[in-house]
């Protein structure tokens, strides 16, 4: 059995033990009732309760305890503040033991006098290490909590980062945003901002979360985000009677009083290096009570991605709106160079026949008059297939090309074109032939505009090879669509220009001599696009040139092929 010389006697070691664990164990429920959360009066009020608890409750077994054990537990006690209150409270906790100690545990009791000069130096040291201890863990604590809350604001950007890559549209990232801070920070709901250009700039909701709050913005709410945004500094309501939080060392706001409210609301301005974008407004603090600098860190680090994703967008916005207009540019520069030489020539032979024909000294006969009609009706439509491709373009390019799609066969639309570019094929000796597989099944495709792609490789092929040359159209099943294909025996085309074909007013070098505008396979590009299709070119110098296009045989806004 282990006995402790305590100067007023002998005390039984497990017998102490027995008797000291309850009162350790009430007062460690105590101790744990204090959060770091709580207020700094209530951790000092739960502080003084800790000690006046453990004093009552060691007082009941003071002789069996002995004083050695007193200021153990009472160390303790300054200890566990230490860790859960801050050294404040523990402290406070070190003195009101200090004087407690004295008064009912040191003899005489109840009363300050001390009656043993070593009693004196056990008081003076006890006091020393409950305070100096309490200051060395509470720097650890702090130290610890710092750590922890770069850790979490360190987490809770990854997060939103995480969050935020797979969002392409600023809507879907402001709305994400609002998401996180809900569900990560805690906060109750959670509001982004924005000045509304269409209302003179007044603030608008461009994002919120949950989706069932409201989108109206009252008037207290506008005027305290107004004003963090015009002074791009933190702002808020609070429910403790205070107007608007403001930070240390800021004027006063101007504005009127605001009514008390039942949660508080924080605005942090959403902000750029230039300028001032929005305001995010947060409502609720996780676990109650005020908006700390702590949540300002933490919320700023939110505002500044919706700073960064807005940014984003506007510069994003901006090099959409330079490219168009580069492109557009580029589009009437082209359209301008090739429409000036092309133009030209119709409209010089129109305005020579059409004049010679109105001129009254010459007397043309039957075969000159025929002759120069023919020749201005061989222009006009030349004029007319140049503006109608123009047009084609301007749609394509617009994305306002919507094909009117029907069942048809290819077979036909092949015969049709064929037809077509018949007498054109006689004029040039050439020879055209078609193929088309047997059992091809229907395909939805809108008719006018097919036939438009065939005949522009068909009047390519035939205006760019030499007479007498071969040029098969031909139709065949593949995997998942019909293939139409145009086919010639002429010189091919150099490896160079072949990439560049399908491009706008794009002409290869050999083909100069040859009148065009450049854009006929520009459009049987577009049109085939807008088809769900595909097109592409083959060729090898001196062997021909093969031109394929694909029309998908499913189509998702249909059921499939009639029977």
């Amino acid at each position: 059995m282990t006995v402790c010389r305590l100067d007023s006697g002998e005390v039984d070691g497990d017998g102490m033990t027995a008797r000291a664990a309850p009162i350790i164990r009430r007062i460690r429920e105590t101790i744990e009732t204090i959060r770091p959360g709580t207020g700094s009066r209530h951790r000092h009020v739960a502080a003084a309760l800790a000690v006046t608890v453990a004093t009552l409750l060691m007082l009941a077994v003071r002789d069996a305890l002995g004083i050695l054990n007193v200021a153990l537990i009472y160390l303790l006690i300054c200890f566990v503040l230490a860790l859960t209150a801050g050294a404040g409270p523990a402290a406070l906790a070190a003195v009101l033991s200090f004087l407690t100690y004295n008064y009912f545990f040191i003899p005489p009791f109840h009363t300050f006098t001390i009656g043993r000069a070593n009693h004196v130096l056990a008081l003076i040291v006890y006091l020393l290490v409950a305070i100096v201890t309490a200051q060395l863990v509470a720097k650890v604590r702090a130290g610890t909590a710092e750590v922890e809350r770069e850790q979490r604001r360190t987490a809770l950007l990854y997060e939103l980062n995480a969050a935020l890559i797979g969002d392409v549209t600023l809507d879907q990232i402001l709305a994400t945003i609002v998401e996180r801070v809900v569900h990560v920070y805690g906060s109750e709901t959670c509001r982004i901002l924005l000045p509304n250009p269409d209302a003179d700039g007044e603030l608008q909701v461009r994002a919120r979360y949950p989706l069932s709050i409201s989108t109206t913005i009252d008037r207290q709410n506008l005027v305290v985000a107004a004003w963090a945004m015009d002074r791009r500094e933190p702002a808020g309501q609070s429910t403790t009677g205070r107007r608007v939080r403001v930070p240390h060392g800021s004027r006063q706001p101007t504005f009127s009083p605001l009514q008390r409210r039942d949660r508080d609301v924080l605005y942090l301005p959403i902000a750029t290096a230039e300028r001032v974008v929005g305001v995010l407004e947060v409502t609720g603090k996780p676990g109650g009570g005020r908006f700390g600098s702590e949540d300002e860190q933490l919320l700023t680090s939110f505002a500044n991605q919706a700073a960064l994703a807005l940014e984003r967008a506007r510069l994003s916005e901006e090099a959409a709106r330079t490219a168009a207009l580069a492109q557009s540019d580029e589009l009437k520069s082209a359209l301008l160079a090739a429409v000036s030489h092309d133009l030209r020539t119709p409209l010089a032979t129109i305005k020579t026949s059409t004049t010679s024909l109105l001129d009254p000294v010459v007397d043309w006969n039957p075969q000159e008059r025929d002759d120069f009609l023919r020749g201005i009706d061989e222009e006009t439509d030349r004029l007319t297939l140049m503006v109608g491709n123009l047009l084609d373009l301007s749609r394509i390019e617009g994305g306002v090309l919507r094909p009117d799609k029907e069942w048809y066969d290819a077979a036909e639309v092949i015969e049709d074109v064929a037809g077509r570019l018949a007498p054109r094929a006689n004029q040039r000796s050439h020879l055209l032939k078609t193929v088309v597989a047997a059992d091809l099944p229907l395909v939805r495709f809108d008719y006018v505009e097919i036939a438009q792609v065939l005949m522009n490789l068909g009047e390519n092929a035939l205006k760019y090879t030499p007479p007498g040359t071969e040029v098969t159209l031909a139709a065949r099943l593949v995997s998942g669509a019909i293939e139409l294909t145009v086919r010639d025996t002429g010189p091919g085309i150099g490896p160079k220009d072949l990439p560049h074909l399908f491009d706008k007013f794009y002409r290869a070098e050999q083909t100069g001599r040859v009148s065009g505008t450049g854009i006929g396979l520009a459009i049987a590009k577009g049109l085939v696009e807008a088809h769900g299709g595909r097109i592409w070119a083959e060729s090898r110098v001196g062997e021909g040139t093969t031109f394929r296009f694909t029309l998908p045989l499913s189509d998702p806004g249909n059921r499939g092929a009639p029977t």
